[in-house]
């Protein structure tokens, strides 16, 4: 989850590196380092797990072990990585500093910068990758213990990546060898603030009243949906929500607990929808506070295809599976 509420802020400029990998894509951006394709099939498969409710994959840094899991909240080329020991032993080498978020803030983030990474999977290795590296600080909590990173644009502007939570499979593919299914629902995704991605949909609340809204996409989301109360006039906060913590990391923020009777994605419906409210004023933007996150993305295998700026999805098990809540409010599946 880059940029925003529930996990860390980034507002800093980063490099971008040139690809080795010929692609004849309408892609308008240049994908960071390169990747090498090791299977003998030509598929790239990356198995993963949950685990504490967001996507974990075993993956390889400079020959050393370790988690990722996948983000795109924005799409941000470099790696990031959560300052522990186990980061402190993947060998990285440091070439600068970085504030990670808003460097006027009352407790700005410092990170360090590293360089020429090479992240391998079964699959595929990435190399000439860059990275950012928050620094360690034994006194606070772990909040992602079992992890040791985040991969976003290294998955994001090199494939259209399609996440089977059926089958526990992240596939990527070429953008130019993609074809979605027959039987998928294919959403135009469209820019948002902070290089993140928007797709629409319609939400009904308590009033009986249906918004049109532009949803920020992100697998970091903790909840299934996120919306503002004050920048729409027909969204307003549940009678029975309850105040709350939206989020844990780097940065969060107080709002509201609730639930919107109905949710429709393209022509699927989801009722009683889990949600996350947060004041905002009219001039808000939507980054932070409107969004879908992983427990909903989660009833669907859901494909990225940020080169053609686009979405597909296929309902997968679990889609009429009701929402449930755990004991700090966030979804569970």
């Amino acid at each position: 989850m880059m940029p925003k509420l529930a996990a860390v802020a980034l507002f800093l400029a980063l490099p971008v590196a040139s690809s080795s990998c010929p692609q004849s894509t309408p892609s308008r951006v240049t994908p960071p380092g390169q990747y090498r394709v090791l299977s003998g099939t030509g598929r790239i498969r990356i198995p993963f797990e949950m685990y504490r409710n967001k996507i974990r994959m075993a993956a390889s840094v400079n020959g050393r072990d370790c988690h990722l899991t996948v983000d795109n909240g924005s799409l941000w080329d470099d790696i990031l990585f959560f300052g522990s020991p186990k980061t402190d032993a993947l060998d990285l080498e440091y070439s600068g500093e970085v504030t990670i978020g808003d460097e006027n803030a009352p407790h700005p983030v410092r990170a360090d910068r590293a360089s020429g990474l090479t992240v391998g999977f079964e699959d595929v290795v990435f190399t000439g990758q860059a990275a950012v590296v928050t620094r360690y600080d034994p006194k606070l909590p772990n909040l992602w213990e079992g992890i040791d990173g985040q991969v976003s644009a290294t998955f994001f502007k090199h494939f259209a990546v399609k996440i089977n939570f059926d089958e526990s499979i992240i596939e990527l593919t070429r953008p130019e060898e993609f074809n979605p299914p027959a039987d998928g629902h294919i959403l135009a995704m469209s820019p948002g603030p902070h290089d993140s991605r928007t797709i629409p949909a319609l939400v009904k609340t308590e009033n009986g009243l249906e918004t049109r809204v532009e949803l920020l996409v992100d697998l970091g989301g903790l909840f299934p949906l996120y919306l503002p109360v004050g920048k729409y006039d027909s969204i307003e906060l549940p009678k029975d929500a309850i105040e709350s913590s939206l989020g844990a990391g780097l940065m969060s923020q107080k709002g509201f607990i609730g639930r919107v009777p109905s949710f429709r994605l393209g022509p699927y419906t989801l009722d009683n929808v889990p949600t996350a409210f947060t004041p905002v004023t009219k001039e808000a933007d939507i980054f932070g506070n409107t969004m879908i996150g992983l427990p909903l993305l989660r009833r669907f295998i859901v494909t990225f295809d940020y080169p053609h700026d686009r979405m597909v999805l296929e309902p997968s098990k679990s889609f009429q599976t009701p929402f449930k809540m755990n004991g700090a409010g966030a979804a569970k599946r």
